[in-house]
């Protein structure tokens, strides 16, 4: 016969005048801690909802609701003219596994058989994570941006209606191409700012920039099709091209961008053109009108796609931006890639692509092997601080803010730095280039810097082939003036150690070359 209690083990309950904890979710919990305690143990039938409220004086209703909570949750059984019972097998029980023996990790003896690509991306884990682990706000990391001076008020309300009166149609899977208001409030500012031609149809959101660039791939690139890369340029697309088994053809940059007549002369098909017009990174060059319209007229005659990574193009400080290629395209060749990770804040990882109309589906299609689509919550927020204004007003802020830093950096350089590193100003961007003396290594300073705890990337990671300058990327977006003095201060040191142990000491014999690529005033140094 099954064991009937009579008595529960606790008799008084907080003083409801006092407790913020209502009675029935104190009953509901002192109940569940006894049951999982064992002091009321597993098929014990427990008094009526009627006897329970007698016992401890509280209404019937009260008692009823603490035990509705545990049938539904699995700790009651309970049958018609039978009486209450304690479930045999509790709902932790079956969520949890048996408890084992704590052993050491193995370390196993056997062929791990990886791809090739799944090899490189191990080979390649060092350089990705340099590019990509953007978790510490260390000096002069780029890419990060001012968060202290984000709306996160304005965010916050946002996201707080949404979350709390989200409609069901952002709580199942939506447009695998993205969340349709999304994708208008995006093609209204791209036609707007940047000039680009587009409807709402042909954008399609991913999960930043890097994704886009994956979907590209997959979708254009076999073994040995040659990819034309900016040299130097962004590591990250060169290795997704690579893991294409693409041929990847390294072309110069000069001040006017992209040198693509230097690569005609070993390339004549390109199957992807990839470029950073309006601020090449990482030298900073704008590409000229005259080169985009040449550029998309090659295309079109070789029938290469261009890829157009718009990474930052919403920080311009002096002029107006130029058009986007997207939108000097009359022929289809030109896909458009931007991201939010510049200018809302990284970890939101939303970004979209702009493709011409015939390549939405197959797009769209991709999309859906790669995860989908990103989180519609996260995307309502974005499409309302879009289309609220909220946006806009953030970059035009932003753009005084990164511009009055951008002047910091460059007067605490030559203050500290004169003879030690080159760096001029630029009309746009997040980042700088400081070039250094010729017989630097820049891959000894950015490893030294590190020691010193400052994270600087140096030119020739970016670059495919050796690069005829030595310099480092500063990112200045997301540092204050004394993050940028303290900074400098401990480059200065670093930079004066390593000239000091220089035995040849020949530095001083080697002026610099010209000015950097990212400067109206300067000359080519790629041809």
């Amino acid at each position: 016969m099954k064991k009937q209690i009579s008595t529960f083990p606790f008799v008084s309950l907080s003083d409801r005048t006092v407790s913020q904890v209502p009675m029935h979710r104190q009953i509901y919990e002192k109940l569940r801690m006894a049951i999982l305690s064992g002091e009321i143990p597993s098929k014990s039938r427990i008094p009526s909802s009627r006897a329970l409220a007698a016992q401890l004086g509280v209404s019937r209703m009260t008692v009823v609701n603490a035990y509705d909570q545990l049938f539904a949750e699995g700790y009651l059984d309970g049958k018609i003219g039978a009486g209450t019972f304690v479930a045999s097998e509790l709902p932790e029980k079956l969520l949890l596994t048996p408890k084992t023996p704590t052993v050491k990790t193995a370390v196993f003896s056997r062929e791990l058989n990886l791809s090739r690509q799944g090899s490189q991306m191990a080979g390649d884990l060092d350089e990705l994570m340099r590019e990509h682990s953007a978790n510490r706000f260390v000096p002069f990391q780029n890419g990060l941006t001012a968060i202290n001076s984000f709306p996160f008020d304005t965010w916050g309300r946002i996201a707080a209606r949404w979350n709390r009166h989200a409609p069901p149609r952002t709580l199942v899977e939506g447009d695998l191409a993205g969340f349709h208001p999304l994708r208008q409030a995006i093609a209204a500012h791209l036609k707007s700012a940047r000039g680009v031609n587009c409807e709402p149809e042909q954008v399609i959101i991913t999960a930043g920039a890097q994704q886009a660039l994956a979907l590209i791939a997959a979708v254009f690139l076999e073994p040995n099709d040659e990819v034309w890369m900016e040299n130097p340029g962004y590591t990250s697309a060169r290795s997704l091209f690579a893991l294409s088994r693409a041929k990847l053809i390294p072309v110069p940059v000069d001040k006017e961008g992209l040198n693509f007549k230097a690569a005609l002369e070993s390339s004549k098909n390109p199957k992807l053109i990839y470029v950073t017009p309006s601020h090449q990174y990482p030298l900073g060059a704008t590409m000229s009108v005259t080169r985009r319209l040449s550029l998309i007229e090659m295309a079109h005659q070789t029938g290469a796609w261009i890829i157009e990574d718009d990474y930052d193009s919403e920080y311009r400080y002096s002029g107006h931006p130029l058009a986007s290629l997207q939108g000097l395209d009359q022929n289809g060749r030109v896909m458009y890639v931007g991201t939010f990770s510049k200018t809302i804040f990284p970890s939101l990882k939303l970004g979209c692509m702009v493709v011409p109309p015939d390549l939405v589906d197959v797009f769209t299609a991709a999309r859906m092997l790669n995860g989908a689509h990103s989180p519609l919550i996260d995307q309502a927020i974005l499409a309302e601080f879009i289309s609220e204004g909220h946006f806009a007003r953030h970059i035009r802020r932003m753009r005084t803010l990164y511009e009055g830093r951008q002047q910091i950096l460059i007067k605490e350089v030559r203050r500290n730095l004169k003879g030690l590193m080159e760096m001029n100003a630029d009309n746009a961007g997040m980042h700088l280039v400081g070039w250094l003396p010729d017989n630097f290594d820049d891959r000894e300073v950015a490893r030294k810097a590190a020691e010193a705890g400052l994270r600087l990337s140096a030119i020739s990671d970016h670059s495919i082939n050796t690069y005829p300058r030595k310099g480092l990327v500063f990112g200045y977006a997301a540092f204050d003036e004394k993050q940028i003095r303290n900074g400098v201060g401990k480059l200065t040191e670093v930079l004066t150690e390593m000239a000091r142990s220089n035995s040849n000491n020949t530095m001083w014999t080697h002026p610099f070359a010209a000015a950097s690529i990212g400067s109206s005033r300067c000359a080519s140094v790629c041809s």
